[in-house]
């Protein structure tokens, strides 16, 4: 089993408002769920207005080649990107294997 994990830092140049950025951010983590089929929430500084970590991962098919699974953690990455109400600073995918 192959498991495609993510990790996004967002920056929310000049923002003050912490109610803004959760309710911004929930609209996002659904998308990608809806989406992709994932899961991915808010993995550290969850205080501060101007910042965001965003976690994900997926479990991937023993049958897909390691392109496609690539190509597919690329994807929720580049919606990400493109969804986002702020500049991505960060951006660190990996995989991890798990034996039979």
């Amino acid at each position: 089993m192959l498991i495609g994990v993510g990790k996004i830092v967002l920056d929310f140049y000049n923002n003050d408002d912490a109610p803004l950025k959760n309710s911004k951010l929930e609209k996002l983590c659904k998308e990608v769920r809806r989406k992709f089929n994932v899961s991915i929430l808010e993995i550290a500084d969850f205080d501060d207005p101007e910042r965001c970590v965003i976690g994900f991962a997926a479990v991937i098919p023993d049958n897909w080649k390691m392109q496609s699974s690539q190509s597919f953690v690329r994807k929720i990455c580049d919606t990400i990107d493109e969804s986002a109400f702020a500049r991505v600073m960060v951006e660190d995918c990996d995989f991890l294997t798990h034996g039979e």
